[in-house]
């Protein structure tokens, strides 16, 4: 006894042209959704990577670091201290994974040019921000506000798909 074909497939029931047609209709409405929802998260990717990169060109900039790969030590640096935790050369070498003495010999101009202090804390030696933290009342902070709820928004969106 032959058995039968599933519903949708030839020789089944349900498999008129018409059928056909329909379902591959659906397929295709499906496939094409699926590349819109790619090519949004595509384009929010790109425009959080662009907006990323903007940020760090103006952290470069406030910071007066010299080499943009100096601006995450700096916020590092930064972000420590304003947490009142500074990091000693050894936590900072571990974050960048990088050598102690590499830390230290890509400190030294910064320290020298006032941007980060050092000081001594019990046994081991600290780096504090010693920059101008930025002024609320300065007008460029809005950009920098603006980029910053940019960069949120685009993780969000991301974040969401």
């Amino acid at each position: 006894m032959p058995v039968p074909a599933k519903p949708g497939t030839a020789g089944g029931a349900g498999s008129s042209p018409t059928a056909r047609t329909a379902a591959d209709g659906e397929e295709e409405r499906a496939a094409s959704a699926g590349d819109d929802a790619t090519q949004g998260t595509r384009f929010r990717t790109r425009r959080l990577l662009e907006t990323y990169y903007d940020l760090t060109l103006r952290m470069q900039d406030s910071f007066e670091a010299r080499e943009v790969a100096d601006v995450l030590m700096l916020v590092l640096i930064a972000i420590a201290d304003l947490r009142g935790a500074p990091m000693d050369a050894e936590l900072l070498a571990e974050k960048l994974d990088a050598s102690r003495s590499t830390v230290e010999r890509r400190l030294r101009p910064y320290i020298e040019n006032g941007v980060v202090a050092k000081e001594r804390r019990g046994k081991s030696v600290v780096f504090l921000f010693a920059g101008d933290m930025p002024d609320p009342q300065n007008p460029e902070l809005d950009m920098s506000v603006g980029m910053v709820r940019a960069v949120m928004g685009l993780v969000f969106d991301i974040s969401r798909d």
